[in-house]
């Protein structure tokens, strides 16, 4: 359980009045008010401090920031041919594809052209309207640096290579 004064995680808390507020205690910060009696029930509402302290120990806990590293989305290579194709099979014109997703008619003209890439939210519009995917799952490279442990070569090596 968490100490509700200082936070700190401990096995057992003391119910103690401090300052117009019963709060739940380590044993540590029982002694700045007065205990109260584990018989008397008091119907009280989680505290905010008690909120607060759990947002806090959720925040803390460790992450892995190598986990989703993995994958990537990234927008498909031919995303103008498939949102043409989208398009025509339900018979609208760009007018119309335009006026669904609220956009205007030279932004969809330019996409379909490939002259223009679209954002993340006109990419969500476009495959929720038309009901196909522009992003896929791309795999991370890693490349790996070479860290030289010589240096590379310096005019004054090139210097003493001519005159060999």
């Amino acid at each position: 359980m968490l100490c509700e004064l200082c936070g700190k995680e401990t096995e057992r808390t003391t119910r103690v009045f401090i300052e117009g507020t019963t709060l739940n205690v380590c044993r540590d910060c029982a002694k700045f008010g007065e205990v109260r009696k584990p018989g008397k029930k008091e119907l009280t509402p989680q505290t905010v401090i008690t909120k607060r302290l759990e947002i806090r120990e959720k925040r803390m806990k460790p992450k892995d920031v190598y986990e989703s590293e993995e994958t990537t989305l990234e927008l498909v290579p031919d995303y103008p041919r498939i949102i043409r194709e989208a398009r025509m099979a339900r018979d609208w014109k760009q007018e119309t594809l335009a006026a669904k997703i609220n956009e205007k008619v030279s932004v969809i003209n330019k996409i379909e052209r490939g002259d223009m890439r679209p954002d993340d939210a006109l990419v969500k519009k476009l495959e929720k309207e038309l009901g196909i995917k522009l992003m896929e799952k791309v795999p991370i490279i890693k490349t790996e640096t070479k860290s030289s442990t010589t240096k590379g070569l310096t005019l004054g090596d090139l210097v003493k290579l001519k005159k060999e």
